[in-house]
Order: C-alpha cells, then sequence, then structure tokens
C-alpha cells in the first residue's frame, strides 16, 4: 500500500505539468485544467494495477474526460433557459440588473416615432407576431418587420452608446 502511494506520487511529480499544459490546451481555462488533472489521478487511483505506460495512458484518459465534459456542457447548452424552467434560479445581483436594463430599454423606447415604439414593444414585450402587428398599425408585414429590425439596430446602438 505504501509503495502504491509513492509510485502515485512520483507519477503525479513527473506528469502532472504536462498534463496540466496539455489540459489548459484543450479547455483554455486554468480552472477547468486542473480540475481535469485531478479527475485523471482520481481515475488512476481507482485502477487495479497502474498502467505499463504511464503517460500515454494519463494523457487519453485525460482527454476521454475533457470529451466527457465537454459533451455535457454542449448537450447542458440547449436547455432553454427561461424563469418558469428554473424557478428562483436568479441572483439577486443579477434581479437588479435586469431591471435597471428594462428601464433603461424602456425610457430609450421614447426616442422613437409612435408607429416604430409601438411595433417593437408589440414585438419584444408583447410577443405577438409580425401579422398581428401589422393589421393593429394598419400597414402591410414586410413594412412592420423593417421598422423593427430598423427600431432594434437604433436601440442596440443606443444602448452601447449607454454603456
Amino acid at each position: 500500500m505504501e509503495r502504491a502511494a509513492t509510485k502515485l506520487d512520483e507519477l503525479y511529480t513527473a506528469h502532472s505539468l504536462h498534463l496540466n499544459r496539455f489540459m489548459y490546451k484543450l479547455t483554455g481555462n486554468r480552472e477547468d485544467a486542473n480540475d481535469l488533472v485531478q479527475d485523471i489521478f482520481l481515475k488512476l487511483c481507482q485502477q487495479v494495477s497502474l498502467p505499463e505506460h504511464p503517460k500515454e495512458w494519463l494523457s487519453l484518459t485525460g482527454y476521454r474526460l475533457f470529451v466527457d465534459r465537454w459533451r455535457r456542457k454542449r448537450r447542458v447548452s440547449w436547455l432553454p433557459l427561461d424563469d418558469q424552467w428554473l424557478p428562483g434560479s436568479m441572483s439577486p445581483e443579477q434581479a437588479v440588473i435586469d431591471r435597471e436594463f428594462e428601464r433603461q430599454v424602456r425610457m430609450l423606447l421614447l426616442r422613437f416615432t409612435p408607429r416604430m415604439r409601438t411595433a417593437i414593444y408589440l414585438r419584444i414585450y408583447k410577443k405577438e407576431s409580425y401579422g398581428d402587428i401589422a393589421r393593429r398599425l394598419d400597414c402591410p408585414e414586410n413594412t412592420v418587420k423593417s421598422i423593427i429590425r430598423r427600431g432594434r439596430t437604433k436601440l442596440s446602438t443606443w444602448l452601447d452608446a449607454t454603456r
């Protein structure tokens, strides 16, 4: 038992620097790289016997762990992130930031012409279709699409200017 622990220490000393560099190249993040190196050596501790070619085994295991994390992260990124799906997930700080941003957008909406303001408000806040907005404004649907596109572009420019 003591001999195996000594051998693990030697392997860690010999290969941890190489593994940290390799994992950093894959992840681009120091903390993630350190976590992966730790996971690699945890896997090594679970092995019945030490591998014949430790550097290759450690590198291959690290790469496989990285791919597993990457796939898991990619899968999770497709999940919808709305308030109903994650109850209470917003921090108080984020809620204040969101309210401030919302107030700023509403103030900027006042700069628009009434027609553009109505179209953008109905599309963004009321989630109405272009057809419904066109009927309300008594104009063609393509005109509504153009109005909303121009309005979003202006709003984006104004928000960038206020930062």
